[in-house]
Order: C-alpha cells, then structure tokens, then sequence
C-alpha cells in the first residue's frame, strides 16, 4: 500500500531525478546506462511511481556527484561550498549569525566546533542513507 508519504517521497525523488538529467545533459537512457539498470526503471523513478534505493540509490548518488539523502530533500541548504563563488555569495541572516558566533570563539574553540559540525554531518548522512535504503519501494 502507497502512503501519502511515499507519494512525497517519490515525487521529491523525481523532481531530482530530473534535475540530475538536466544538470548532466543527460536522457533517460544515458542515466539507465550509467546505473546499469533499466530505461524502464528510470523512467519509473522519474514518474515519481517509485524511488531509488539500495545500491541503485548508491550508484545514483555516484554518478550524480549528490548525497544519497539529496534525492529525498527539496531544499538545497546543504550544497556543497565548492559549489558557490565566495566573491558573489550573499550570506542568508541565519549565515551571518553563524559566523558572527565562530569568530567571536577563542582558535582552539573554533576547531573544536568545526569538528562537532563535521561529525553531525557524517552523522545525518549516515541516518538519511540507512533511513532511505531501508524504505519500501
């Protein structure tokens, strides 16, 4: 039985899916070769009908160059700082306030929050990708 929630998840997973095939250039097709999978199941994934997940979802995130959890997530406020030109980059308030915050912090307290933040990261990555691999297609 289809939940309200997998009906989300799957459009979610579609919207990225599609994003994926712009951002690369790609079609349908090339995305199925790239996973070694079928056109039929991409074209599955990109109806929103199902999502990817397990290795598929793994090999997904690979090729992509995205998180796993990225193709369950609309929102775009994890993207990479590789990503972003510095020089042109406006800081959203909740950025300011941040950085505000670390430089206010003695050099030894800095890096020790640079590593509480790095394990939360590895943290959330590891739940969404456990979360979303356990999930029912």
């Amino acid at each position: 039985m289809t939940t309200k929630d997998d009906t989300n998840t799957n459009q979610t997973s579609a919207k990225r899916i599609a994003q994926v095939l712009a951002d690369k250039g790609w079609n349908k097709s090339q995305l199925a070769r790239e996973l070694g999978i079928s056109v039929q199941a991409v074209q599955h994934w990109a109806k929103g009908g199902s999502r990817p997940s397990g290795q598929n979802l793994a090999k997904l995130a690979e090729v992509s160059g995205k998180p796993e959890y990225w193709f369950f997530t609309l929102s775009d406020e994890h993207a990479s700082a590789v990503d972003v030109n510095p020089e042109k980059a406006a800081l959203r308030e909740d950025e300011r306030q941040l950085l505000e915050a670390y430089n206010e912090l003695p050099p030894a307290e800095r890096q020790n929050m640079l590593s509480v933040f790095q394990m939360r990261l590895q943290e959330l990555k590891k739940f969404y990708s456990s979360y979303f691999n356990k999930m029912p297609k």
